[in-house]
Order: C-alpha cells, then sequence, then structure tokens
C-alpha cells in the first residue's frame, strides 16, 4: 500500500472509530459506555496521529512494521465499532446459563 493511502486510510479509521464512540455515547449514555468505549476513542485518536506520521514522515526502514502496525489498528477499531454497536441488552441481574453435566448447580 502506497504511503499516501495508507496515511488517509488510517485517517479515515481513525476519525470513524472518534465519530461511533461518541454515537456510541449517545445512544447509550451510561459510564460504563464510556469507560469501555474508551479503547475504541483512543486507538481512533492514535490512527488520527499515526496518518500525519505517515504522511509527513520520510520513507525508513521500518515501512513494512508501520504498514502492519496501521493495518492491525484499523482491524481493531472495526472490532470494536462492530462491539459497540451491536444491540445488547443491559444486564439485569438473572443468571440464564444452563447448568452443565459436569458441574451442575443446585
Amino acid at each position: 500500500m502506497s504511503r499516501e493511502a495508507l496515511g488517509w486510510a488510517a485517517l479515515a479509521f481513525g476519525a470513524g472509530a472518534v465519530v461511533v464512540y461518541f454515537v456510541v455515547i449517545a445512544m447509550r449514555p451510561r459510564l460504563v459506555r464510556l469507560l469501555n468505549g474508551s479503547g475504541l476513542f483512543f486507538t481512533g485518536l492514535g490512527l488520527i496521529q499515526a496518518s500525519i506520521w505517515v504522511r509527513d514522515g520520510s520513507p525508513s526502514v521500518a515501512w513494512f512494521n508501520a504498514d502492519i502496525a496501521i493495518g492491525a489498528l484499523c482491524l481493531a477499531v472495526a472490532a470494536q465499532s462492530v462491539s459497540a454497536l451491536r444491540n445488547r441488552r443491559a444486564w439485569d441481574g438473572v443468571d440464564r446459563r444452563e447448568p452443565t453435566a459436569i458441574g451442575e448447580r443446585a
């Protein structure tokens, strides 16, 4: 991937992560969501910074490492966004797991 394309991909995924974070907070404004989603927020900020670094920095021998790191962070943003946006009910305190044959509960 070219430096220019990598920079734009990092910027797009970073901005998308920050937007998804605030959408999740707006949809479900609870402190737990704020803290759990902070990884998405900070990963997005890191990608935005990486996009500036990649586009403005000089090419070096560590270019392959930058490719891999930014690609992995983009995948992390995608996975965290899906997890944050999926529709889950809040836990109501009831354990709904089925008892297993080995460790059955009474």
